[in-house]
């Protein structure tokens, strides 16, 4: 498939700025302004690959897709709040000031970066399956799973740079396995909503594996730091 230089624009752009970011918080400079940037950035991300994606949702399932999407955003958001009221099922923690603006001590940036992780992995997922053209009786089973082992993967280093970027901290330092246990069920019970739906892609948005990945690098730099 050869891409629009409108879109590889955007590709660049968005490893430029998780690039850099991470780069800059490697040696300490500028860091109000990348911490100011980070809420602006993460739901301006969002936006725009959430747009790139719709584009290959087949016409007679686009409503079903923005509203597994709203879906995703609000029990992204929603869930944050009673883990952080509760300690469930994530554990205990607190969120920094960096990620602003805040609604009820969570971050409105957190529904916009549930529903990047969760759909940049389903799509990547999607993509994978469809590709080694696996049986639809199959895919049905495996599209959750594969999902959520994405989005395991992707928390396990995002659980590790947060703290460092002050996003949030957990108690004692510690990171409960129940964290991990709730992102794989909570990202395999997102893509069997998907499923249930009945979303159909007739394009793959080459963009999610860079939206994946570019955060990913980002993710990796910090915690080397």
């Amino acid at each position: 498939m050869i891409m629009s230089k409108a879109h590889q624009l955007k590709i660049f752009v968005v490893y430029l700025f998780f690039i850099t970011g991470g780069i800059l918080h490697i040696l300490n400079v500028l860091q109000e302004a990348t911490f100011r940037l980070a809420s602006p950035l993460i739901i301006a991300v969002s936006l725009l690959f959430f747009f790139d994606v719709i584009r290959g949702v087949t016409l007679h399932s686009r409503t079903r897709f923005i509203i597994w999407s709203f879906l995703v955003f609000f029990f992204g958001w929603s869930i944050e709040y009673i883990g952080l009221t509760t300690d469930f099922p994530f554990g205990s923690y607190q969120y920094g000031q960096v990620l602003e603006p805040q609604i009820l001590q969570v971050p409105l940036a957190i529904g916009f970066a549930w529903l990047t992780i969760c759909l940049s992995s389903l799509v990547i997922s999607y993509r994978l399956l469809d590709f080694y053209k696996v049986n639809k009786v199959y895919y049905n089973f495996l599209l959750p799973f594969l999902t959520a082992a994405l989005m395991l993967i992707f928390d396990i280093f995002m659980e590790h740079a947060a703290p460092k970027l002050d996003y949030w901290t957990w108690y004692n330092n510690e990171i409960p396995i129940q964290n991990y246990l709730s992102w794989f069920i909570l990202g395999w019970l997102f893509a069997y909503i998907w499923v249930k739906l009945k979303i159909s892609l007739n394009l793959y948005s080459t963009f999610a594996k860079h939206v994946y990945l570019a955060q990913f690098i980002y993710f990796i730099i910090v915690i080397f730091k």
